[in-house]
């Protein structure tokens, strides 16, 4: 019985040991064919996706470590939303510029060397002999203080200007008033007996005509429970001038406000700073530096129980 051999579809080869090799040949391609060795494996990859971390911006002041006034610095979104934005130290690029830099292949890098010189002292015998001597001493940690946002201030015209504006007229306040004690009425003489006839009736003119030309007694201001000092007046200011953004930078402190008293002026006490009466009266307000200033009335009113 023969047995046919898997012949492959190429040339036999000639020489004897080619044609040992070539019967087993196909049985070996089998052989990987059957296990899977030969089988080609796909395996799928995900890259990650880059995220950016940080913003290209352009300094507005020269940053030590960054660079200098008009670069363009990488900075993180937290550092320049949080820090560098509100104080003015950076801008934003629109998307035009940032476009432009790509096509141009600009590269933001920052300058860790620029500001680097300023601080480094320069080195003298005594310094070397100084820093010798303390060089095992260990340096106490300074503790981190947040610093405030800095603003740019207002010149005085434009607060004045501003106060103007955003400042009503008059401004009201209401306390409670204290009750005033009547007066006693006044003794009545007991009228002399002059008869009657024209001489009496002539008496009894004289005396009306007296009591009318007597000068009316003012009526004593209304006291209040309390009082409203300038420091109430400048809360209310304050709080005006806080509707708005430019206005709420407006620098004011209680010495820049104070009552106008003069002769005709009741109520008004402690060298222009305490009212504790009812009335209307007239209140200034002065920003350092400006030549004049703002007047307001302020009108005390009496809280009805």
């Amino acid at each position: 019985m023969t047995m046919s051999l898997p012949f492959r579809s190429r040339t036999i080869p000639q020489c004897s040991a080619c044609i040992r090799s070539y019967p087993f040949a196909a049985f070996d391609d089998l052989a990987l064919a059957n296990t899977g060795i030969g089988q080609q494996v796909r395996r799928s990859s995900k890259k990650k996706a880059v995220v950016a971390t940080t913003v290209p911006v352009r300094l507005l002041k020269g940053v030590k470590s960054f660079g200098r006034k008009g670069a363009i610095v990488p900075v993180s979104f937290g550092r320049m939303r949080n820090e560098w934005f509100p104080r003015r130290i950076a801008e934003y690029m629109t998307l035009p510029e940032q476009r432009a830099l790509r096509l141009k292949n600009t590269t933001f890098e920052r300058d860790f060397q620029y500001g680097a010189e300023e601080d480094l002292p320069i080195p003298t015998p005594g310094s070397a002999q100084s820093l010798a001597s303390t060089a095992g001493t260990p340096t106490p940690a300074q503790p981190f203080i947040r610093r405030a946002p800095e603003l740019e201030r207002l010149s005085p015209e434009r607060s004045m200007q501003l106060i103007e504006i955003f400042v009503p007229q008059r401004l009201d306040f209401y306390r409670q008033p204290i009750p005033a004690e009547p007066e006693p009425p006044a003794p009545k003489r007991p009228a002399p007996s002059i008869g009657t006839g024209i001489a009496a009736e002539l008496f009894v003119a004289r005396a009306q005509a007296e009591e009318a030309s007597k000068p009316v007694k003012p009526a004593a201001a209304q006291a209040i429970y309390g009082s409203v000092s300038t420091q109430n007046v400048l809360d209310a200011v304050k709080a005006a001038l806080a509707t708005n953004d430019e206005s709420a930078r407006v620098g004011l402190v209680e010495e820049d406000v104070r009552f106008i008293a003069g002769p005709e002026v009741v109520g008004v006490e402690e060298a222009g700073r305490v009212v504790k009466h009812v009335g209307d009266f007239t209140v200034e307000i002065r920003v350092r530096g400006g030549e004049e200033g703002v007047k307001r009335h302020v009108r005390v009113n009496a809280q009805e129980v």
